[in-house]
């Protein structure tokens, strides 16, 4: 509380924020913060420097009098502490699974593996992700969660993004699907079912249509087959509305929560959101590949490959999408063979930032549906560990 006001904080910023007040006068080490935060898995001093901005930020400006820093060494909580009634403590912050390296060709692709369901289920992201910075943002972590109490969830960073290697250049759709072999071969994933969201989507049904053998099937969020204006795909931008209303605002507020008026309404006003969803992208790519990228994925066009998708699918869209028209998902449903599409209310473009029950339920319902595979289905395969 400040002023009278409850301040909110993630999870782990609240339990450092615990751990500093309780050691009071103690310099605490930055190796214990690291232990008491990350308890089984490694963070960086960067990991540590963000949450003690979002403490110091929750602070207000007598922060600097609360916390003192020692450089290279620690950080001590300096403020007199008055003890009262001891409140109800949220339960500690989850283990972050281990980040581990697939090789795909020459280069390294970050990918993390949690959960132990019957089916492998690969998480394709959108634009841009980092697969260990995701997990700061509790909806975020909720929704990986989810996924993981009915599969095996494989998540990973696509090149060019996030921990995976950046100095990629711009890669093609064939050495994407690509790195989606490599990292399920390191994770011991002979077929899966493909999760992709947004422009994840084009990447999860170029891989079903051209690799069946290795897709059991396709669950889709957000999805469009085209991200540009054609006369016989008319919901999509125009080349000039896109530069206008994407290139220009990328070149100008990167670094800010880019979009998130347009992707997750619903969130827009929410300070630990904006702030997470701004940190998150700066995070996932540097200024010229956010737009490198993002150029790329608006020449995305996969409807050719719609009609060679021949294993079960599912498109999920909320109505009032304001980034993808529902149009767009209904597009797709009516030229996969089978497809079974499902509308939600809404206006979020992110699958995680509203109503993931509803999200997490009809993925359930849907992935525990289908033949469960065979345990000798997931080959032993060699990985290579980050740490």
């Amino acid at each position: 509380m400040r002023d009278g006001l409850e301040v909110k904080l993630r999870p782990r910023a609240f339990h450092l924020l615990c751990h500093l007040v309780e050691n009071r006068g103690r310099l605490v080490s930055k190796e214990e913060i690291l232990k008491t935060l990350w308890p089984s898995t490694f963070a960086s001093d960067d990991s540590l420097v963000q949450v003690l901005s979002d403490i110091r930020q929750a602070l207000g400006a007598d922060a600097q009098c609360f916390i003192t820093t020692v450089p290279r060494r620690g950080y001590r909580f300096d403020a007199p502490v008055s003890e009262g009634a001891s409140p109800s403590l949220p339960p500690p912050p989850f283990a972050i699974p281990e980040t581990r390296y697939a090789l795909s060709g020459e280069l390294r692709i970050a990918y993390q593996v949690l959960g132990d369901g019957p089916i492998d289920l690969v998480h394709v992201p959108g634009w841009v992700s980092h697969v260990e910075y995701g997990w700061e943002e509790p909806s975020l972590a909720q929704f990986y969660q989810g996924l993981a109490k009915f599969s095996r969830l494989i998540l990973f960073d696509k090149r060019g993004t996030g921990l995976s290697d950046r100095d990629a250049g711009l890669p093609d759709i064939q050495q994407r699907m690509d790195d989606v072999r490599a990292v399920m071969d390191a994770a011991g994933s002979r077929r899966a079912v493909l999760f992709g969201w947004s422009e994840g989507v084009g990447m999860a049904i170029s891989f079903a249509a051209a690799y069946p053998e290795r897709s059991i099937a396709l669950v889709l969020f957000g999805a469009f087959a085209k991200r540009e204006w054609a006369p016989d795909y008319p919901w999509a931008p125009t080349p000039e509305q896109r530069k206008s209303d994407f290139y220009d605002v990328l070149e100008r507020e990167w670094g800010g929560p880019v979009g998130i008026e347009q992707i997750a309404p619903s969130r827009a006003r929410d300070p630990a959101f904006r702030a997470w969803w701004g940190a998150y992208q700066r995070r996932s790519a540097s200024p010229a590949a956010a737009l490198a990228l993002a150029r790329m994925n608006t020449s995305i066009d996969v409807r050719d490959y719609l009609p060679r998708v021949q294993v079960p699918t599912l498109i999920m869209h909320r109505r009032g999408d304001r980034d993808v028209k529902l149009e767009e998902g209904r597009y797709i449903a009516e030229r996969i063979e089978g497809a079974r599409f499902v509308e939600f209310d809404g206006e979020d473009h992110l699958p995680f930032s509203s109503d993931i029950e509803s999200v997490l339920r009809c993925t359930d319902e849907f992935v525990t549906s289908l033949p469960a595979e065979h345990p000798l289905a997931r080959a032993a395969a060699p990985v290579v560990s980050a740490r």
